[in-house]
C-alpha cells in the first residue's frame, strides 16, 4: 500500500496568510475602539430590573405634580419600573405590599406617640412615628367598622391634621402595622418616609428594617412641605441619577439644605448596619 505524501504549503503563502489574519484582527479592533469612543457614556443604571412604589397620601391637600413627575423620570431613566399611588387611592390597603418593591417612597403627613404612652398594649420606650394615609377616617358603626381588627391591635389609628380652618381626619398607620407586613424586602431595599417625625423615634424604622429593608430615611422632627419636597427631590437625584448611594446622598442633601428653617427637622438615615 502506497502512502501519498502531503504537500507542504509554500512558506510565502503561509506568511501572506498570517499577515492577512493579523490585518483583519487589527481592523476589527479599530472598529470596536471607534465604536466605544463614539458611544456616549450611559447614566448610572443601578435600577435595572428593580421596582419603585411611590405613595403620595399628601397629594389631595398639598399636591406637587412637578415633584412626582421628576421622581418618576429619575427612577425610570435609571432603569426602575415605577408605580404611583396618590390621594384617596393611598388607602390602608395600599401599604400592605411594600415588601414587593426595592424602593418605597411615601409622601405623607406624620405624627408620633410619645415614649411612655401605651400602644398595642405595650408601654413605649421610644417615640413611635405614625404614617398618615390618604383615606378618610370613619367611625365604627354597629354593623360596620372598617379595619376592625387592625384598630383593636392599634395597627391603624385616627390621624388628625389642620388644613386651613378645617380639621381633617384620616386613617393612620403605627409601627405595629409595618411589623405585620407580609414577606420581606430584598437586600439593598430602601424606604423613604417624607413626612414630619418619621425619625422622631426609631420604632417605625426598626419595624421596616426588621422586615428586611436595608435603609430607612426620614426627617427627625417637623418639616414644611416645601423643604421636605426639595429635600426628597435632591435625595433621589443624588442617590439614583448621580449614583452616589443612599448614605452619601443623605449627607449631601443635609450639607446643601440643612435642617428645616421653620420646624427644625433634619433628614436622617438608619440602616441594618447601625
Amino acid at each position: 500500500m502506497h502512502h501519498v505524501p502531503r504537500r507542504r504549503a509554500p512558506r510565502k503563502a503561509l506568511r501572506r496568510l498570517g499577515l492577512w489574519a493579523a490585518a483583519t484582527l487589527l481592523s476589527a479592533l479599530l472598529v470596536i475602539l471607534i465604536a466605544v469612543l463614539l458611544t456616549p457614556p450611559r447614566r448610572p443604571s443601578t435600577g435595572i430590573g428593580k421596582s419603585v412604589l411611590i405613595i403620595d397620601s399628601l397629594y389631595d391637600w398639598t399636591p406637587n405634580d412637578r415633584l412626582l413627575a421628576r421622581l418618576v423620570q429619575t427612577f425610570s431613566d435609571a432603569g426602575y419600573s415605577v408605580k404611583v399611588i396618590k390621594g384617596r387611592d393611598a388607602t390602608v390597603d395600599a401599604f400592605r405590599n411594600l415588601t414587593a418593591y426595592d424602593v418605597v417612597v411615601v409622601r405623607c403627613h406624620g405624627a408620633y406617640f410619645k415614649a411612655g404612652e401605651v400602644l398595642g398594649g405595650r408601654v413605649l420606650g421610644d417615640a413611635a412615628p405614625v404614617v398618615f394615609t390618604g383615606e378618610e377616617f370613619s367611625e365604627c358603626l354597629p354593623l360596620s367598622c372598617k379595619y376592625y381588627f387592625e384598630r383593636l391591635r392599634e395597627e391603624v389609628v385616627r390621624g388628625d391634621f389642620q388644613l386651613g380652618e378645617n380639621a381633617v381626619s384620616v386613617f393612620a398607620l403605627t409601627p405595629i402595622f409595618f411589623e405585620g407586613l407580609e414577606g420581606r424586602f430584598r437586600e439593598g431595599s430602601v424606604v423613604i418616609v417624607a413626612s414630619c417625625y418619621g425619625l422622631a423615634g426609631k420604632l417605625l424604622a426598626d419595624a421596616l428594617l426588621s422586615k428586611g429593608a436595608t435603609y430607612f430615611i426620614s426627617w427627625d422632627w417637623k418639616v414644611s412641605p416645601e423643604h421636605m419636597d426639595e429635600g426628597l427631590e435632591a435625595l433621589v437625584e443624588e442617590a439614583v441619577a448621580k449614583g452616589v448611594g443612599w448614605v452619601k446622598a443623605v449627607e449631601n442633601v443635609n450639607n446643601r439644605l440643612g435642617p428645616d428653617p421653620l420646624g427644625g427637622g433634619r433628614l436622617r438615615l438608619v440602616s441594618t448596619s447601625g
